[in-house]
């Protein structure tokens, strides 16, 4: 087997860490495991950051925060400082939902909390959509439907989508949210994922992340079909990825999205949605771009729906780097 220079995959060592090649946000989330926070205070402050990457470092550090309850001394020591109240507003989304899906008896309390957090934040920053995107975040536990709009005729947070659109009409993580909010999580369904889905990437503009919202209603769909039944996965992934829609929508992902960036600003997710569909659809050349692309940083999702992440994640980028 002739072997594409960097594949050496038998020897790869994988990296977990959604951080991926953001170095400062690495460097910061150890710190926060720790209880520390100056760093979160610098990087959280970056106004050269674009508006996604900053969304992404909020959620990556919520999520530590959520944990050890740093989130809770940064914002004691420092009360009028708009990071530590916007990661506290994040961390407590995360704590309200996780006693949601527990049904932990103090649930109710705390989406109600999280949620007036959440206006708040919206009241004292009017021009961010952070508060919003934390909002849309709520609304599995949080559910504020209303019908959509005729073409879609879906029932979702329109409002609030409305008010985050005002604010930053492409924001990435925002249309992420709205898909979770109008799927089966969240009562929906995956037909709804997916028109959604179609809705917002037919409008987004050239070079946008949201083209890869195509590619996650694929993978609710996929997620969907392995509830129902008891399928073989591997004939279950050759029909969801092969078919001639699927085909198009990753191949216009790649080429509108990521070629046409270069892959830069790409966030992690993004690129192992995208590498996953590439993947599964057979397109080994492109796929081999974005594993570069992605270099040692590992992710679960996608891999985990075809069995041990370390193991298919590895086995897909052995196959689509080799040369074959």
């Amino acid at each position: 087997m002739v072997k594409r220079k960097g594949s050496g995959e038998g020897h790869l060592k994988l990296v977990w860490d959604p951080a991926g090649r953001d170095q400062w946000l690495a460097a910061t989330t150890q710190e926060l495991r720790m209880g520390r926070y100056s760093l979160a205070g610098e990087l959280l402050a970056d106004r050269q950051a674009h508006e996604d990457v900053r969304d992404y470092r909020y959620l990556i550090l919520a999520q530590i925060a959520a944990s050890n309850g740093v989130d809770t001394a940064w914002l004691a020591e420092v009360p009028d400082s708009p990071e530590a109240l916007l990661l506290r507003l994040r961390t407590n989304v995360i704590r309200a939902l996780q006693a949601h899906r527990a049904q932990h008896p103090k649930a109710e309390g705390l989406v109600e909390l999280a949620k007036a957090q959440c206006m708040e934040a919206a009241e004292r920053f009017p021009a961010d959509p952070l508060p919003w995107i934390a909002l849309l975040q709520l609304a599995p536990a949080a559910p504020d439907n209303i019908p959509g709009p005729p073409e879609l005729a879906i029932a979702g947070p329109w409002r609030t989508m409305g008010q985050l659109w005002r604010r930053d009409p492409w924001n990435r993580e925002a249309h992420h949210r709205l898909l979770t909010a109008v799927g089966p999580k969240s009562g929906g369904s995956v037909a709804a994922v997916s028109g959604v889905a179609h809705w917002i990437a037919s409008q987004a503009p050239a070079g946008s992340a949201l083209l890869v919202l195509q590619l996650v209603a694929f993978i609710e769909a996929f997620r969907y079909q392995l509830e129902q039944n008891n399928l073989n996965k591997i004939l279950l992934t050759y029909r969801n990825w092969s078919t001639a829609y699927a085909e198009q929508e990753t191949e216009r992902c790649y080429t509108q999205w990521f070629a046409a960036n270069a892959g830069a600003g790409a966030l992690l997710p993004d690129l192992h949605h995208l590498a996953h569909a590439l993947w599964a659809g057979s397109q080994w050349q492109p796929a081999s771009q974005v594993f570069d692309a992605i270099g040692p940083y590992a992710l679960t999702t996608p891999w985990s729906l075809h069995g041990n992440p370390e193991q298919v994640l590895l086995m897909a980028r052995e196959r689509c780097m080799s040369g074959i």
